[in-house]
């Protein structure tokens, strides 16, 4: 019988109250949000109960509310939220039900407390939660307002006679178990209740709010429950990762028609790896691997497998971490997993876990590639790991959290690295995944705490000095930094380093190659990096001196010389064969002719010069190989050339086409075929002479000028030489026209008419091609051998001769060779109508009074004056012209030396006496003579004078 306070003892009664439940429960609901963390939280029950599976059901069917246990119970015969494990509750868990917010596990380390806090997050959901497990199905009804007043909830027993009718009888109560029971565990529900009277697993519904109550006005519908759903897809892949027992989670719906889709299956399995682990005495740790497959509705995703490495902290090791570990009830122990085969780029997003995935957010990345799970202290809202803050500077568990994450986590990290490694060793992951498991420092300096840690672990790797890098030549097999051959940092373009990586192993180097991240972490957490024995200029010169070249590719050879000329130590370069020229062949750097490299540039490109075309730097050469390559021609240390005007002058007529022979003063162009240059090269030839060149005198002999404008279509080019005696002339310049019949006369003697193209631009050019003018062609005649000349004039046609005689009648003067060329050209008839010189000759005038009569018997030494052409050119030849009556005396001296016929002189005299009247006048001589003269045949045939 209970005593009840006197008056005086509740007069002076004092003390803290407890607040009602339903207050403390909405306290628990604002601190901790409704989300996916729900799930998370049933999950993290079942595994602390040794469930290996678990099943989340959302049903949308509503029930019968005719047989019910009471009324009230009839609101929640609707759609509900299901969550099954194939654990069972133990008298414990029974008990722990009914003490919210009180852990029953409190005190096991290796449990994270079930039945705490965050079961009751399920609130969020519901207002009656209810339990099917082992002997009991139980309903909780924190609002007292179901079974009767201040009674919280309602349990039957299976083994008890009276609640085993009514969980037979109640068909419209327990219908909703009846038929999810066999829909996730596959047992009869009946054979369950009056069998067995035992379930083998547990059974949570959570039937959907509907309306607002005194716990929550947080209505909960079918999208409610698919968002919930898809928040816990999001982290579904990570979730089984670090789980003791759990291996299996599945989420169902189940329609309002009763047809079941399961939207994911989760699936996880472990495989231990054989490995000698870290002999270390402070630690307990073990590695395996973990594949995770996740199938949904839509597809099945592919396979993920994960590298886990779990390390405990041993007692006696930190002391201050056993104190609170004792204090706490937790473990000191850290997980970490590692996602193998994933791009480096996806290595990023490392997350905490409290053995299931916290919040994605952003205090809950780390940046490291790695997935940490421990017994973290967790603030109230379950979301965040507490830290060492000015508002937490004394709490425990943030204290707890700090220790674990720099006394346990590098041990693991640095455990899971030195297995990752020996897993490499034998094949069982590849080396880029070893790699990617390193801390990467630019992921990590968001926050100062996480960069701290990556350091630290860095230091401590590095501080053993133990073989943690991994050779080029064999993947398999690592060395220690000390005795590792590292590539520079200027050495990090990809094809670069592919070269130097070939020429390296093949020289024997102990060569390692990683990641940026891990030379990033090599620079900041290296004790003296400068230590580290690095790729160098000089040492690949060395090891190629060693005889690899032969397994290097061409474009390998570029890239290395690259390199190999970088710090300007030219000399080291003797001998080797890595000169690349445009044809793909390689010349040895040295100072024999058979050597000889050329290097073109923008004043004097490569096609000047097309018969060295086989000697030139590749045109797809990169420019730092070419400025080097120009600053090693400076030094002339070797036989390479940077293309300059001496150089043009020197190749320029030596490589020239072999069948353009020196002996022909005209060749043919074949543009651009066989070993003839392209329609490119004669243009920018001239380009440049006229830029670089004053006189054209170094280039004589080269047959440059063509003798027809080039055409783009060109295929075939008369191409004339330049020669210091021109033979050349333009057919036009300027206002100068060198006369069609002209141009087709002289060509005959051999003179080069030069139609000009526009490349002919040069101010010597006229010293070559002259332009066009009588005085121009005397010259070129001049120019050319005399034979060739009168050969070609005697050969010419009449008219022919003619123009070319009228041509040059307009000539202003002649020297003294001129005139003697000139005189001996066959340009002038002789009496009889044959062109001969006009040499030691002299002339009639035909044009005289009276006319002279070219059928006398004149002499070979007079030739016809019957032109103003012939008067212009004979009198620069300083030929006698003649009249009729100098002329006639020449006829009689004939006569009177007796040296023509009778027919002869009588035609003369005849002719004489016909114009005697005239001839006489004009010279006293001739009068004489005639008169003195025995012409006139009498009888007895002798010759009597006229008087």
């Amino acid at each position: 019988m209970m005593t009840l306070p006197s008056k005086q003892q509740t007069r002076h009664a004092f003390g803290a109250s407890t607040p009602p439940f339903i207050d403390y429960l909405k306290d628990i609901l604002r601190r901790y949000p409704d989300g996916g963390q729900i799930l998370k939280e049933l999950i993290q029950n079942a595994d602390d109960a040794g469930a290996s599976e678990v099943v989340f059901l959302h049903d949308e069917r509503c029930y019968d509310s005719q047989t019910l246990t009471t009324d009230q119970l009839a609101k929640y015969q609707g759609p509900a939220l299901y969550a099954f494990n194939n654990a069972e509750f133990t008298p414990e868990d029974w008990q722990g039900i009914q003490t919210t917010g009180r852990s029953i596990k409190r005190k096991d380390p290796n449990k994270v407390g079930r039945f705490g806090i965050g079961f009751n997050s399920v609130y969020h959901i519901t207002d009656v939660p209810s339990i099917f497990s082992s002997k009991y199905l139980g309903f909780l009804d924190p609002q007292e307002k179901l079974f009767g007043e201040r009674i919280g909830g309602f349990l039957w027993s299976l083994e008890d006679k009276e609640d085993n009718e009514t969980l037979c009888n109640l068909h419209d109560q327990f219908q909703p178990f009846r038929d999810v029971v066999i829909e996730v565990s596959g047992q009869r529900w009946m054979d369950i209740i009056q069998e067995e009277q035992h379930f083998k697993g547990t059974l949570f519904r959570f039937p959907l709010r509907q309306e607002t109550s005194d716990i929550s006005d947080n209505i909960y519908d079918s999208v409610k429950v698919v968002q919930l759903f898809e928040s816990f897809i999001a982290d579904a892949e990570i979730s089984l990762l670090f789980l003791r027992n759990v291996s299996s989670v599945a989420l169902k719906h189940i329609d309002i028609k009763g047809s079941v889709t399961t939207w994911l299956t989760v699936t996880s399995s472990r495989l231990e790896a054989s490995l000698n682990t870290m002999k270390e005495s402070i630690v307990k740790d073990s590695t395996f691997f973990k594949t995770i497959i996740s199938t949904s509705h839509e597809k099945k995703q592919p396979d993920t497998k994960w590298l886990v490495a779990t390390c405990c902290m041993k007692e006696g090791s930190v002391p201050e971490l056993d104190l609170l570990a004792t204090k706490l009830s937790f473990r000191p122990q850290v997980d970490l997993a590692f996602r193998c085969g994933q791009e480096r780029s996806d290595q990023k997003d490392g997350r905490l876990s409290c053995f299931l995935p916290l919040p994605n957010n952003s205090s809950n990345r780390t940046g490291l590639p790695v997935h940490i799970n421990a017994c973290f202290g967790l603030t109230d809202n379950r979301r965040h790991i507490k830290w060492q803050e000015e508002d937490q500077k004394y709490d425990e568990a943030a204290m707890w959290n700090e220790l674990l994450v720099k006394e346990v986590l590098p041990h693991t990290y640095l455990m899971m690295l030195h297995d990752a490694t020996n897993l490499v060793k034998t094949f069982s992951l590849p080396v880029s995944s070893l790699y990617n498991i390193w801390p990467d420092l630019c992921q990590t300096k968001h926050t100062d705490k996480w960069e701290a840690i990556a350091l630290d672990v860095l230091n401590r790797l590095f501080k053993q000095d133990t073989s943690i890098f991994s050779l080029a030549k064999d993947q398999t097999q690592f060395v220690s930094p000390s005795d590792a051959l590292f590539l520079s940092d200027d050495t990090k373009a990809s094809e670069t380093t592919t070269a130097l990586t070939r020429a390296l192993i093949a020289g024997g180097e102990k060569l390692v190659t990683f990641p940026d991240h891990v030379s990033m972490a090599i620079q900041l957490a290296f004790p003296k990096p400068d230590t580290l024995h690095r790729v160098t200029p000089a040492l690949v010169r060395d090891v190629l001196h060693r005889g690899v070249l032969s397994i290097l590719s061409n474009n390998e050879k570029r890239l290395l010389l690259q390199y190999i000329m970088s710090d300007g130590t030219f000399q080291e370069l003797q001998g080797l064969q890595m000169l690349p020229l445009c044809d793909g062949s390689f010349k040895t750097f040295s100072k024999t002719d058979e050597d000889i490299a050329l290097i073109d540039n923008e004043n004097f490109p490569r096609v000047l010069l097309p018969g060295c075309r086989h000697l030139f730097l590749p045109d797809d050469l990169d420019p730092t190989s070419i400025q080097q390559l120009k600053k090693l021609a400076a030094t002339k240390t070797f036989n390479i050339f940077s293309v300059d005007a001496d150089i043009v002058v020197a190749l320029a007529k030596r490589t020239l086409p072999k069948d353009w022979d020196q002996s022909q003063q005209h060749v043919t162009w074949m543009v651009g075929q066989g070993d003839h240059p392209p329609l490119k090269w004669l243009r920018e030839f001239w380009k440049c002479l006229n830029t670089h060149w004053v006189h054209l005198r170094q280039f004589e002999g080269m047959p440059l000028v063509p003798i027809e404008p080039l055409q783009n279509t060109s295929h075939t080019v008369i191409l004339a030489r330049l020669q210091n005696k021109p033979t050349m002339i333009f057919q036009k310049i300027k206002q100068s026209i060198l006369p069609d019949k002209i141009e087709n006369a002289i060509k005959n003697v051999g003179v080069t008419v030069v139609t000009r193209d526009e490349c002919l631009k040069h101010p010597d050019l006229d010293s070559y091609v002259l332009p066009p003018s009588p005085q121009n062609t005397l010259q070129v005649f001049m120019n050319l051998e005399t034979s060739q000349v009168i050969s070609g004039i005697r050969t010419a046609h009449p008219n022919e001769k003619k123009e070319i005689k009228n041509y040059l009648s307009t000539l202003g003067s002649l020297t003294a060779k001129q005139r003697d060329l000139l005189s001996k050209l066959p340009l002038f008839q002789s009496m009889t109508g044959e062109y001969v010189p006009a040499e030691s000759k002299q002339a009639v005038l035909l044009d005289s009074l009276p006319a002279f009569n070219t059928a006398l018997p004149m002499p070979e030494s007079f030739i016809q004056c019957s032109t103003e052409a012939d008067r212009r050119l004979l009198l620069l030849l300083q030929v006698d012209l003649l009249d009729s009556s100098t002329a006639a005396i020449h006829l009689i001296v004939g006569i009177e030396r007796k040296s023509l016929k009778e027919q002869e002189t009588e035609k003369i005299m005849t002719w004489i006496l016909q114009h005697g009247s005239i001839l006489f006048s004009q010279n006293d001589t001739l009068y004489r003579k005639c008169k003195d003269l025995c012409f006139i045949k009498v009888e007895g045939g002798k010759f009597k004078k006229a008087s």
